[in-house]
């Protein structure tokens, strides 16, 4: 009796023990995992509306330009800085070349750079009518102090009355029939 009680008391101790050490992996491998998945879960969400925040914030102040350089974005600025920047700008200095450096070379030329310089600008296409039909491009600088002025590119002559209706002399003057406007 003594020998089926002492392995009664073994078998007890060895597979209780084993049923504790079975029953403890158990209970640590699922709580670890239902733990590790809501605390997944939730620091995701956290960190990626921290990292949405911050990401967003830092990044409104540039933009990548078509030659992959970070420009910090555009914005109006007074129409003084448009002349200064207008001045030390050389695109007006480019050869005309037709069909290959024409006026909306100029203008795409004009709004890279002064976007690189943080200058909002944008391409003016136009077509107009006079004795003959034909297209043109200039350049918008959108100013804190004067609003939308209107520039040439080949020239850096500022120019008046860009709208539909409106005249634009070339080597003649032209009636503008259509205005497109490229941010």
């Amino acid at each position: 009796m003594k020998r089926i009680i002492l392995t009664i008391v073994m078998a007890l101790i060895v597979f209780g023990g084993a049923g504790y050490g079975v029953g403890y992996s158990m209970g640590y491998t699922a709580g670890n995992s239902e733990g590790w998945e809501k605390g997944t879960i939730h620091g995701n969400a956290q960190g990626y509306e921290k990292g949405y925040t911050a990401g967003f914030d830092n990044g409104k102040e540039y933009v990548v330009t078509h030659l992959d350089q970070y420009v910090t974005i555009p914005k109006a600025v007074a129409y003084e800085e448009v002349l200064g920047f207008l001045k030390e700008d050389k695109t007006d200095e480019q050869e005309f070349i037709d069909q290959y450096f024409d006026c909306i070379s100029f203008a795409n030329d004009l709004k890279e750079r002064a976007t690189t310089h943080g200058i909002k600008c944008a391409v003016v296409s136009m077509d107009l009518t006079g004795t003959k039909r034909i297209g043109h491009a200039i350049n918008a600088f959108e100013t804190t102090d004067r609003g939308i002025v209107y520039f040439d590119p080949q020239t850096d002559g500022q120019r008046y009355g860009i709208e539909v209706g409106g005249y634009y002399t070339l080597s003649e003057r032209y009636k503008i029939t259509k205005v497109d406007i490229i941010w």
